[in-house]
């Protein structure tokens, strides 16, 4: 199968950016794509990992909670994503 998006995880300062990029596929398959990653994202907040999530078209700003160090989010954002 295709690649349809490529991911990128990195540590931005305090915050972890998660990047999309759109690379085969319709814009369907890309939003399929989108979708699931933010609902993977927004189980970190429920699991207390996350303070909040900025999102847009093409990336997510993730806020680690304050007694959460950044790299481990990080960690388990790539291993949640499969990246």
């Amino acid at each position: 199968m295709k690649e349809v998006v490529r991911l990128d995880v990195e540590i931005v300062h305090r915050i972890v950016t998660v990047t999309l990029e759109h690379v085969a596929g319709n814009r369907k398959q890309f939003d399929l794509v989108y979708d699931d990653v933010f609902s993977r994202l927004d189980q970190l907040i429920d699991a207390g990992m996350v303070a909040w999530i900025r999102s847009r078209p093409d990336y997510f700003t993730v806020m680690p909670q304050r007694d959460v160090d950044v790299m481990e989010l990080e960690t388990e954002i790539k291993k949640r994503l499969r990246v």
